[in-house]
């Protein structure tokens, strides 16, 4: 053996192990050494130049990693969704991946291509492991087209609750890349107008389903999160209330597992949570 394992090793752990040619050529793996690997099992070719593990486990990261490569494509929603963790993000194998009109990516194996003529370098995330994601904000916007309304929703409250972008953020991506006739472009116009830009996120997609549902039985605009000092000094923000009214609603923590039911047990016809008067201080 004329190269170093240790150097080919911490190439592949870096990128979930998929390599080029020329990656391995500068840690002094030659195409000769590397023709061997290939005879005798250890990677297999995929695409001009690229090498991925046989022995590697299969992951997201994994397929990500092998989708960038091939098709030197962006991984977009549903796939974007999960690497960056936003709620309802359909699971998906396949792996999405935008390409540009220039671009010639032939079809791969479970990645699925699509084109666009709109993807600025300020809407991709270029990892050091090689994978290349689209930007959260642009994430968003592509979800529009898959997601409805109140799904969508759910996904916004999430990324501006996790820090991923703010409102402004979202209406200057969705400004450049929506456009009439693409799909999903009235829907993310919509559900975003509807949110004020200075309004807290809605921490859980329970939160927000309770909110839509007291709305649906005529409640006023809810505040979320409103400081409250309770008459023996504790501090608390209940997930919604009327201020004005002293009505506060304090729901199970969305981060607390709910147990199991018992047998017999009729399912939940909608959102839970207590709606009560609170005692606290004025003001």
């Amino acid at each position: 053996m004329s190269w170093n394992e240790a150097l080919l090793v911490a190439e592949l752990n870096a990128r979930h192990g998929v390599t080029t040619t020329k990656r391995l050529a500068e840690i002094g793996i030659g195409r000769r050494a590397i023709d061997g690997l290939v005879r005798r099992g250890r990677f297999r070719r995929a695409g001009t130049g690229v090498l991925i593990s046989t022995s590697w486990p299969d992951s997201l990261e994994h397929r990500m990693a092998v989708a960038c490569a091939v098709t030197g494509g962006v991984v977009m929603f549903p796939t974007a969704g999960q690497a960056w963790k936003l709620r309802k993000s359909p699971r998906c194998r396949d792996v999405h991946v935008w390409v540009t009109g220039s671009q010639h990516a032939r079809p791969v194996p479970g990645v699925r291509i699509h084109v666009t003529r709109h993807l600025p370098e300020t809407d991709v995330v270029r990892r050091a492991d090689g994978i290349a994601v689209t930007a959260p904000p642009r994430t968003a916007v592509d979800a529009a087209a898959v997601l409805n309304d109140d799904d969508l929703e759910s996904l916004i409250e999430h990324g501006i609750d996790q820090g991923y972008f703010v409102v402004s953020t979202l209406e200057r991506t969705g400004r450049a890349a929506c456009c009439r006739g693409r799909a999903g472009s009235a829907r993310f116009a919509r559900v975003l107008s509807a949110r004020p830009a200075s309004r807290r996120a809605a921490r859980s997609d329970h939160e927000l389903r309770l909110e839509r549902a007291m709305r649906r039985r005529g409640f006023p605009p809810l505040v979320r999160e409103h400081r409250l000092v309770l008459h023996d000094g504790e501090v608390i923000h209940p997930d919604l209330g009327l201020p004005e009214h002293g009505f506060f609603r304090r729901g199970r923590p969305s981060h607390v597992a709910r147990a199991p039911r018992h047998v017999g047990e009729r399912p939940p016809t909608g959102p839970q949570g207590s709606c009560e008067r609170l005692p606290h201080r004025a003001g």
